[in-house]
């Protein structure tokens, strides 16, 4: 009889580990299904149909002048301004999942608000839930997928999975694009703008099954909702090489940004065909998704990072000035697109580095903290762009050309950095 107890303990024992090995490996898979429904979610939320004939929209159908679509936006970076450290906070004390849930919800009525009337004040609603939905999500999709990989043992892969979320998100762009320029120009333009709720809707319906990857941190976690708030600014005044990385990433792909909206004026200027806006978004699209895809190959192989870098930064600032002076569509569309493939694709060579700065707890609220200050950045800019644009675009794209190539030249990242 004392054999067979025995025998049976160990057969209980075994039985145990094996149930324990299963359960390992179906939160594995669990965790492994958080990247496959990140692509998902990404390519769903890149549905933007509003895209290829947003000044359009504005102006148009908007009735806004040009300065006012700048003032406008600078409204909208000061809301992600103002949401961005709460909104970090809140993945980081309430769960990732459930920012990237609301973040989502409030995004799709964002843009029934704004296709509902032409009216500033109206845009203005439309523009806070918009910036509530994206400080719920900035950061803390970085954070998200960060620590799911943590828990697969695939930290190194981050920026891979990162720029093939940013490729399926453009996937999404360049697909709706040209759709929504066809819907704008046989219906109407606010349709295409509230069209967007779509999209958003059934992101949020796939972000309910996400499984959290900090989960079991976020329950044993004590700290008070300042005490997170604070922890973003302490680690970007105590890391130096945290504020240098920031810094550099952000300054560069600010400016950058500022091609979303001159380039439609840039080839009107040009008297290009406003039907054709949409295929040219679509290909600023589709030329961020090959860039996306390149860098994290080039990264791995290249040694000396700190060139490859500022190599990397210059090129899209030439092309800028290069933009000013030269007005052949053959060859003014092309520099639009190494503008938007280099700039754009930039952050990717800082993602590793940035995430080896930060302490895991409290990764969504400092990322949250670095996009604040990108976003203070081009709300002084936005009216400042404005009105530039207004007086001389050529000047405008000399300017941010020559402050491209100096903050390159004048980098302070070493190789080690990165």
């Amino acid at each position: 009889m004392s054999e067979l107890k025995e025998y049976t303990q160990e057969e209980l024992v075994e039985s145990s580990l094996e149930l324990e090995g299963k359960e390992t490996d179906i939160n594995l898979n669990k965790w492994r299904s958080n990247i496959l429904k990140s692509y998902l979610i990404h390519f769903i939320e890149g549905f933007h149909l509003i895209s290829g004939i947003l000044l359009p929209f504005f102006l148009t159908w908007g009735k806004l002048t040009f300065v006012e679509v700048m003032f406008l936006q600078s409204y909208f970076t000061v809301m992600i301004l103002i949401f961005e450290i709460p909104c970090g906070a809140i993945a980081d004390y309430i769960s990732r999942k459930f920012s990237l849930i609301l973040g989502a919800l409030s995004t799709a009525f964002a843009a029934l608000v704004y296709g509902s009337y032409p009216n500033i004040f109206i845009f203005a609603i439309g523009e806070t839930l918009w910036a509530f939905g994206a400080a719920l999500t900035s950061g803390t999709d970085t954070a998200f997928i960060y620590d799911t990989l943590r828990k697969l043992g695939r930290v190194d892969d981050v920026s891979k999975v990162m720029a093939r979320n940013r490729s399926f998100s453009l996937l999404g762009i360049a697909i709706s694009a040209p759709i929504g320029s066809i819907i704008g120009a046989y219906l109407s333009l606010n349709l295409v703008m509230s069209l967007i709720f779509i999209p958003f809707i059934i992101a949020t319906l796939i972000s309910l099954t996400l499984k959290e990857p900090n989960h079991e941190v976020e329950r044993k976690k004590t700290k008070k909702y300042f005490t997170v708030v604070k922890s973003g600014f302490t680690e970007l005044t105590k890391k130096k090489v945290l504020r240098i990385l920031a810094f550099e990433m952000i300054i560069t792909e600010s400016l950058v940004f500022f091609l979303i909206w001159t380039y439609q004026v840039y080839l009107e200027g040009l008297n290009f065909l406003l039907i054709f806006f949409g295929f040219v978004s679509t290909a600023m699209t589709l030329v961020q998704i090959v860039f996306n895809n390149i860098v994290p190959a080039l990264e791995n192989k290249i040694k000396n990072k700190r060139k490859f870098l500022k190599l990397y930064t210059i090129i899209p600032g030439i092309a800028f000035i290069l933009m000013a002076v030269i007005h052949f569509i053959p060859v003014s569309i092309p520099l639009i697109l190494i503008v938007i493939g280099f700039g754009f694709s930039r952050s990717l060579i800082f993602v590793k580095g940035l995430n080896l700065q930060i302490e895991s707890e409290n990764r969504a609220t400092v990322i949250s903290t670095v996009n604040m200050f990108a976003s203070l950045i081009r709300a002084i800019l936005y009216p400042l762009v404005g009105y530039l644009v207004m007086w001389n675009l050529s000047a405008t794209f000399i300017l941010l050309g020559a402050i491209i190539i100096i903050f390159a030249l004048l980098s302070r990242i070493q190789n080690d950095y990165l």
